[in-house]
């Protein structure tokens, strides 16, 4: 873990939020943001993934870890229906579930969308939390617009470096307000394919923000430097997070 946080600093990485995807995973998290506080925060939430296993205490052991000072966010929460690992009924009451507890402990939520055709939109509509990121977006531009309209924040990661995968996500970029992007890794998850013949692994971690970054810029005909700042305010913003001038 130290060399992965000493790359990402060389890199110009300001914060990593660690994300919790289960109750395990969210007291690592949690534990990884203790060891290194002022350089990592943590959410902590079941996935959809994990919907299907979960324990009849699970929600309080939850929000028993929201009280953390290092909890910025309750997620990664959601719904997938592309891999369909846990039931669509397990799905919708854990994400709901998730939605009630991140409004009693006034947290933002950190959410997961995949193959839902509009149902996560909507399911966000009725709970209409005060902060809200789509995180890792893959969706059509129909689903970027009811985010946008929501006020959310929208996630993006190396899938736009993907030239087959993430050619509508270039498409439509440049129509996510400056002051909604956030610039992603999903790490370990989705190394950006633009950098795989540069290197010699398919592990992605935060120092490889620099090419989502360069992506973005150019779909969006801008500085890199603009979507840099702009994704560090945004995420102090989001998180409630203060990081170093």
């Amino acid at each position: 873990m130290g060399d992965v946080l000493n790359r990402a600093k060389r890199e110009g990485v300001q914060h990593v939020v660690v994300t919790g995807t289960n109750i395990r995973e969210s007291l690592l998290a949690i534990g990884l943001a203790a060891e290194h506080a002022t350089y990592l925060s943590a959410t902590v939430g079941v996935h959809p993934h994990d919907a299907d296993d979960v324990k009849p205490e699970w929600l309080d052991s939850l929000e028993g870890l929201t009280s953390s000072p290092h909890v910025v966010a309750v997620g990664e929460m959601g719904l997938d229906f592309y891999r369909n690992y846990s039931g669509r009924d397990a799905q919708r009451q854990v994400f709901e579930a998730q939605l009630d507890l991140a409004a009693r402990v006034e947290l933002p939520v950190f959410v997961h969308d995949r193959d839902t055709d509009g149902e996560v939109l909507a399911v966000l509509r009725r709970y209409a939390p005060t902060k809200c990121v789509v995180h890792c977006f893959t969706g059509n531009s129909d689903e970027l617009d009811g985010f946008i309209e929501e006020d959310f924040y929208i996630g993006v990661t190396g899938w736009i470096c993907d030239e087959r995968r993430g050619e509508e996500l270039r498409r439509i970029v440049d129509r996510i307000p400056i002051d909604r992007l956030l610039v992603e890794t999903d790490a370990p998850y989705l190394l950006p394919p633009t950098m795989t013949k540069l290197i010699d692994t398919r592990r992605n971690e935060p120092a490889y923000l620099k090419f989502v970054t360069a992506e973005l810029a150019r779909c969006r005909r801008c500085p890199e430097s603009v979507i840099r700042r702009a994704s560090v305010e945004n995420a102090c913003r989001l998180f409630d997070i203060e990081v170093p001038v």
